[in-house]
């Protein structure tokens, strides 16, 4: 099976090797724990593999998600044009002409030979549905993406009540695996540390410890054999 780094070394390790080639994952988490940080290092990885890769914000415009990139020492402009497309959807419009995606993204995944995308965050997406038109969404959302044979990575406001599920408890259930960034305190005066979980990950050997993990100036990083303490 073939697979994908993440742009993470000790993510990669908990994968066994990275996500496998076609797979829909699921980045859960609270505001602040590096959702998007993630999604960017998984595009920059297949950036630097040559791989041909989409983002796709349905909050931040494109200059916007450039200068996130750039923060972190990741230039996205330099392939801008070439394997990379970046761009803004605005949710309300997205709802409003569903079936205008349902014909324009598989365009654009073959146009541009996509092997990665990235959907960030798709929460913005999910409020303006109710829960039969939000299964309905996603469920076409899933169905473009395999049949385009892209590998996707979502991210999603985790529910407040339970940090390991998605804001609407859908993403779950479409996604192939879901991983999921959270804090951890110990104690109600401890400090708090950032703890990384991978929930599922189909047809994959993984771990499935709470492992630390820092956001640096250079993006994430997973302590893969280290224990919160």
């Amino acid at each position: 099976m073939e697979r994908l780094s993440t742009g993470i070394e000790g993510l990669d390790r908990m994968l066994d090797g990275g996500i496998p080639k076609g797979h829909i994952v699921t980045v859960v988490g609270a505001y602040g724990t590096g959702k998007t940080t993630l999604a960017l290092q998984f595009i920059y990885a297949g950036l630097k593999n040559g791989e041909n890769c989409i983002y796709i914000s349905f909050d931040e415009d494109e200059e916007s998600i450039l200068q996130d990139a750039e923060s972190f020492g990741m230039n996205f402009r330099e392939h801008l044009g070439k394997n990379l497309e970046v761009l803004r959807l605005e949710a309300v419009e997205v709802k409003e002409s569903l079936r205008k995606i349902k014909s324009d993204l598989p365009i654009m995944i073959q146009s541009l030979n996509a092997q990665r995308i990235v959907f960030d965050s798709i929460s913005v997406f999910e409020t303006l549905f109710d829960e039969a038109e939000r299964w309905r969404a996603l469920a076409t959302l899933r169905d473009i993406l395999k049949k385009a044979g892209v590998t996707a990575l979502i991210t999603s406001e985790a529910d407040k009540s339970i940090p390991t599920a998605s804001k609407y408890g859908i993403l779950e259930y479409i996604s192939d695996g879901v991983i999921c960034l959270k804090f951890v305190r110990r104690g109600e005066y401890e400090e708090t540390t950032l703890g990384i979980e991978i929930v599922k990950m189909r047809r994959v050997k993984h771990s499935r410890k709470v492992r630390p993990y820092v956001i640096t100036e250079n993006g994430i990083v997973v302590y893969e054999e280290a224990e919160i303490l």
